[in-house]
C-alpha cells in the first residue's frame, strides 16, 4: 500500500491449466489487483515453473496511509482482501502491533473474521499471533470459532516476538518467550484444537492447591477450547531466526520465514528447519514432510522505474521505524533518497532489513520470485 493510493500488485496464487493466465499482473489505481494488458501483448507474470510450484499470498499488516483515517485504512484491508480472493491468493496472512501508529493490527483475529465475511474462498491466517503475548486458550476459542463458522479456510500462524515496545508488552502482561515455553504453549493450543488430541490438562502452575479435608467436589483437570475443538485449523510458526526454524521444525509444522525485515538469516533458518524436521512429532502435518514458505517485499508497476517510485513508501516506512520516528506512511517523493532523512544515520540498518525486495515489471518480478522459491525451495511465498 502506497499513500497515494496505489497498491502493491502481486499474480495469482496457482493459475490452472483450464483457464491460462492471459495478462501481465500489475499496479491499478485504488490498490487492486486485476489482470491487464499491455498494448495487446499477451503476457504471464505468474506461470508456474512446474506442478511444485509456490502459492501466493499476501501479507497484511494493515498500515494507515498518511492523510487518511484509521477508519480508513481497516476499511481498505477488506478491500485488498476481496481482491486478493477475486485473483487467485491462496492465503491472507494478518499480522500483531500493539501501540503501533503505523500498523492497526493490534486485534488479529477480529480482523481475520472481518476478512473471512467479506470473501468466499480465500484462506486467512494469522501471521501471526504472537503466543506470548496471549492466553494460549483464549487463542483457541478465538481462532477456533473462526474455524467452527468458516470451515476450511481458517488458518493460525504463531510466532514469539512481542510486537511493541517494553511498555505496551508489560500492559499486555506478555508472558516468557524463550523457544522451549513457546514449544509448550504451540501443543497446548493444538490440544485444545484437536491438532494432538484430546483436552488439555491443566498446566500445572494453574491448579489450585488441594486441601485432602474440603468436601467440595474435585476440580477438573481438563481444559475444553468450546466451540473450537476439533476444527484443527492449519498452524504454522512465524520466525526470523535458527530459533523460530527449530520449534516449527521439532513439531512437525509449517515455518514461514520473516525475510520481508530479516533476510540475513532467512537462509540458515529454513536449513535448520528442514534439519530438525521431526517426521514422527505428534503434532507433524498430515503428509510429513516439511512446509516452508518466505515473505518478501514486492512492488510492481508498468515501468521499473515506477515501481522504484512506489516503493519508496517502504522504504520511508523502515526508515522510520529503525530511526525511532514512527508515523502512518509516506507518499512517494520525487526525492528518492529523503526516506534516509528518517532513519537518523541508520541507513545501512534500512537496506539491510530490505535486501530482499523485489521491484520492477511484473515479469521480472515474478522471474526473480521463481528463482528465490526454487533456490530455497518453497512451498509458498508471501507478499
Amino acid at each position: 500500500r502506497c499513500a497515494d493510493d496505489t497498491g502493491l500488485a502481486r499474480g495469482p496464487a496457482r493459475p490452472r491449466a483450464e483457464t491460462p493466465t492471459t495478462a501481465a499482473w500489475a499496479v491499478r489505481p485504488g490498490r487492486t489487483l486485476a489482470p491487464r494488458h499491455y498494448g495487446g501483448a499477451v503476457t504471464a507474470a505468474w506461470t508456474p515453473a512446474s506442478s511444485a510450484s509456490p502459492v501466493l499470498s499476501v501479507l497484511d499488516l494493515v498500515p494507515v496511509s498518511s492523510g487518511r483515517t484509521r477508519a480508513d485504512a481497516l476499511a481498505e484491508m477488506v478491500e485488498l482482501a476481496r481482491t486478493a480472493d477475486r485473483s487467485g491468493y491462496e492465503r491472507y496472512y494478518l499480522a500483531e502491533h500493539h501501540g503501533s501508529t503505523t500498523y492497526l493490527a493490534s486485534a488479529t483475529t477480529v480482523l481475520m473474521g472481518q476478512v473471512l465475511a467479506a470473501t468466499e474462498r480465500l484462506g486467512v491466517s494469522s501471521g501471526g499471533i504472537m503466543l506470548p503475548n496471549h492466553a494460549p486458550l483464549v487463542i483457541a476459542e478465538q481462532v477456533g470459532t473462526l474455524a467452527t463458522m468458516y470451515p476450511g479456510r481458517v488458518g493460525l500462524g504463531i510466532g514469539r516476538a512481542p510486537g511493541t515496545d517494553p511498555v505496551t508488552a508489560a500492559a499486555l502482561r506478555r508472558r516468557a518467550a524463550d523457544p522451549g515455553r513457546l514449544t509448550e504453549e504451540i501443543l497446548e493450543v493444538l490440544a485444545y484444537l484437536g491438532g494432538v488430541g484430546g483436552s488439555h490438562s491443566v498446566p500445572g502452575s494453574l491448579l489450585p492447591v488441594e486441601d485432602p479435608d474440603a468436601s467440595a467436589p474435585a476440580v477438573p483437570q481438563t481444559v475444553r477450547a468450546v466451540p473450537g475443538e476439533g476444527t484443527s485449523p492449519r498452524v504454522a510458526v512465524l520466525g526470523s531466526s535458527v530459533n523460530g526454524a527449530r520449534v516449527a521444525g521439532s513439531l512437525g509444522l509449517p515455518f514461514i520465514v520473516a525475510s520481508h525485515f530479516a533476510p540475513a538469516p532467512a537462509e540458515a533458518a529454513l536449513v535448520t528447519y528442514r534439519s530438525v524436521f521431526d517426521a514422527q512429532a505428534p503434532s507433524v502435518v498430515e503428509d510429513r514432510r516439511p512446509h516452508a514458505a518466505a515473505a518478501v517485499n514486492v512492488m510492481v508497476a508498468e515501468t521499473a522505474e515506477e515501481a522504484e517510485r512506489l516503493f519508496f513508501t517502504q522504504r520511508a516506512a523502515t526508515a522510520r521505524i529503525v530511526g525511532g520516528r514512527p508515523a502512518p506512511l509516506d507518499p512517494p517523493a520525487d526525492d528518492a533518497a529523503a526516506w534516509r532523512a528518517l532513519a537518523s544515520g541508520k541507513d545501512a540498518a534500512v537496506e539491510a532489513s530490505l535486501a530482499l525486495s523485489f521491484v520492477g515489471t511484473a515479469d521480472a518480478v515474478a522471474a526473480r520470485l521463481h528463482e528465490l522459491a526454487e533456490r530455497w525451495d518453497l512451498d509458498e511465498l508471501l507478499v
